[in-house]
């Protein structure tokens, strides 16, 4: 998974450089051409970037498919081994495993936390991977493209580790306070839907209704919350990443002769910076969430066998 996430991230790379070379090439030919007057000189050769770009481009579009049937080939033998485990420790439980267990929590097991390994981590796991080498390789282009911006990278990075430290823990609790103030709320929807024909003969219309706005506004209140810490993490570091590149850009555009093609290139990778940053921040915090379903499950492997001999 993570040499095919590699693999992919390098050739996305090398074709935005491959392009930004081409124009690069491209421009400082057509100048050169005006400077010298010439007419009967030969044009500006396209065919050796367009064969390198379209050979970057079907690899990258075959890596991609590698990819993702990476992900779904991890998250599917994962799910396959912890069910197969957990299925035998629970069949070969003692029986005051059964007296002291809910019946509801092992089900819980079975279906929701498995139903999470299955479906939601691959797909988180993929997202945080690629959001993770998009910002890296981000981060990697602009230093090429200005080294100057290495000066500002290290406390850069020692800002953006205390910010993501105090906001994956945020985050967390915003998002378990957003779930369970949207419980609640559903669960008031459905009781006053099928208890309409009571509530109507008691006149309690304006009392389900009051309740049913409050609980609105509760969920509302930590989903405005939630909203807010994401936006706030994405516009501050963003705007630093995108204040610095684009001094050291300029900067060496002047003094260094830097062409307007890696210039442009460095540009665009600062201003997607806020937007993957945030993104691996944020799949990191639902990472630490869903990891609670295999911490669920290891807890039920660790059930110590019964002592069975198969006596006939």
């Amino acid at each position: 998974l993570v040499l095919s996430q590699l693999l992919k991230h390098t050739v996305m790379v090398a074709i935005d450089y491959c392009l930004a070379r081409w124009t690069s090439d491209a421009i400082s030919g057509k100048t050169e051409l005006e400077l010298k007057n010439c007419s009967h000189c030969e044009d500006f050769n396209h065919s050796p970037y367009s064969k390198v770009f379209s050979i970057l481009c079907c690899l990258g579009i075959v890596l991609c498919l590698v990819t993702s049937i990476a992900v779904e080939w991890t998250g599917l033998k994962v799910t396959k081994k912890l069910h197969s485990c957990l299925l035998n420790k629970i069949i070969l439980a003692p029986m005051r495993f059964f007296e002291t267990t809910p019946l509801g929590s092992i089900l819980n097991r079975f279906s929701a936390d498995c139903n999470t390994i299955d479906q939601h981590i691959p797909a988180t796991l993929e997202c945080l991977s690629r959001s993770t080498l998009l910002c890296v390789s981000a981060l990697a282009v602009i230093s090429y493209v200005t080294p100057m911006f290495l000066i500002a990278l290290v406390p850069l990075a020692i800002m953006c580790y205390f910010i993501q430290k105090y906001f994956r823990v945020a985050s967390r609790d915003l998002q378990q306070l957003d779930d369970s103030t949207q419980l609640p709320l559903l669960s008031h929807f459905s009781e006053t839907v099928e208890g309409l024909t009571t509530i109507r003969a008691f006149r309690y219309e304006a009392k389900f209704h009051q309740k049913l706005l409050e609980y609105t506004d509760s969920n509302n209140v930590a989903s405005l919350f939630l909203t807010a810490a994401n936006r706030w993490l994405e516009e501050y570091i963003g705007a630093c990443v995108v204040l610095i590149a684009a001094v050291t850009s300029i900067t060496s555009c002047l003094y260094n002769k830097l062409s307007s093609g890696l210039v442009g290139l460095g540009l665009t990778y600062a201003l997607m910076v806020s937007n993957y940053l945030n993104w691996m921040v944020r799949n990191l915090a639902d990472m630490e969430i869903q990891l609670g379903a295999v911490k669920r499950i290891n807890g039920l492997l660790k059930t110590e066998a019964e002592n069975y001999e198969g006596l006939l």
